[in-house]
């Protein structure tokens, strides 16, 4: 039932991050269910397959709507569900465009009450904007668990995870990635 935020700027990694930690949990035991909103289900299975990602339990989907998102979930019962991302996600029966205030509040919210209820580990990819602030509204920021920044420059190899907000644990650590083939 906890609630993590990975935000990130664009092509940082954060989809490509995910996608392991999605194929290391299916190849544990778990239902995994990862669901794209911005790339198709081929683009997410190339980048799987290129990264060594494949596994029995590991379903994906490319989804835009909410209604659809929660089929999905009560279809494959995951224990770990990864919503890449949750701006790109909107529910038809609320006003505002996908991305907005409104939408990205009341999705998230509508995401972790049902995650709560089934207790399902919920990540949520979040964009941010260009003065690195996680874009849409702070109150997402509130609603989760825990908040993590996958930072890193383009040109380099290395990337970092640091916890911004953390209910379980502590804030001052920072997890160090090395990108290699």
């Amino acid at each position: 039932g906890g609630v993590v935020l990975v935000a990130g700027e664009p092509g940082v990694g954060k989809s490509t991050l995910l996608l392991d930690v999605a194929a290391r949990a299916a190849r544990s035991g778990s239902e995994v269910l990862y669901i794209s909103g911005e790339e198709s289900a081929a683009q997410v299975r190339t980048r799987a397959e290129r990264i060594s990602a494949m596994a029995d339990t590991l379903y994906l989907a490319a989804e835009t709507d909410l209604g659809a998102v929660l089929g999905h979930v009560e279809e494959v019962k995951p224990a770990l569900l990864v919503i890449d991302s949750i701006q790109t996600i909107s529910a038809s029966d609320l006003d505002g465009v996908p991305g907005g205030v409104t939408q990205v509040k009341e999705v998230a919210a509508a995401l972790i009450r049902m995650a709560k209820l089934r207790n399902i580990t919920l990540v949520l990819v979040g964009h941010v904007t260009k003065d690195g602030s996680i874009a849409g509204p702070r109150v997402l920021e509130h609603l989760v668990d825990v908040v993590l920044h996958f930072e890193g420059e383009r040109s380099s190899r290395l990337r970092m995870v640091r916890a911004m907000k953390n209910r379980f644990g502590p804030v001052d650590e920072v997890g160090c990635f090395d990108l290699s083939a």
